[in-house]
């Protein structure tokens, strides 16, 4: 592994029109060494993304669907810390900062109010979970070492929760994240997506 920066995984079908700015954001990031862009849906490949020199393009020749797609971003992956992002999700930066010196263990995602504004002037805390909240798996941060392969029998729904269950140190969330609105998950929210994800969950609750 190299480095104190962070490798930020990302699929993408590019359905989102805040795709664009959440890759230039995180290309001009100095703790950001690389994006790991997989893309799901080579057909809609915009051509901007040539211009992002932190971008390392892996095209697929069909949906490999998300936790897939985690799986693989992390192999491909050469720095210390993994960030795993949605690629409609908005977030403030220095967050990287923030987060780097408590990520040796467990697994970092998001406080559901993160995406209602709530505490956005107050400090940002980390607290433990029980459970994964709404929202919590849209942007999530863990040492490299400890990732845990996900098993690709889920291929939308409840990688965040196999994650939660089988990392060491196990499950935190982060509060007063600004992520700048609550329309997120654009791409899997769509109905040709439903009854996978409805298959994802059993198989999650039959194993756990």
């Amino acid at each position: 592994m190299s480095g104190n920066k962070f490798s930020v995984v990302i699929p993408t079908m590019w359905y989102s029109d805040k795709t664009h700015r959440n890759l230039s954001n995180l290309n001009d990031c100095d703790d950001v060494g690389e994006i790991i862009l997989i893309d799901n849906n080579t057909s809609l490949k915009p051509k901007y993304i040539d211009d992002l020199k932190k971008v390392k393009y892996l095209p697929q020749k069909e949906n490999i669907y998300v936790n897939p797609a985690w799986n693989l971003g992390v192999r491909e992956s050469v720095y210390t810390y993994i960030c795993i992002c949605n690629d409609d999700v908005i977030f403030n930066t220095d967050i990287f900062e923030f987060i780097r010196p408590h990520i040796t263990s467990g697994v970092y995602g998001m406080w559901t109010g993160n995406y209602y504004g709530e505490g956005v002037n107050l400090p940002y805390e980390i607290k433990p979970i029980d459970y994964r909240p709404w929202g919590w798996g849209c942007l999530f941060f863990i040492y490299k070492a400890n990732w845990v392969e996900i098993d690709e029998r889920l291929k939308i729904a409840c990688g965040d929760d196999w994650l939660i269950h089988h990392s060491k140190g196990g499950g935190y969330q982060i509060h007063n994240l600004d992520l700048g609105g609550d329309e997120i998950s654009v791409t899997t929210r769509r109905g040709e997506f439903f009854g996978q994800q409805q298959e994802d969950i059993k198989l999650w609750e039959s194993l756990y």
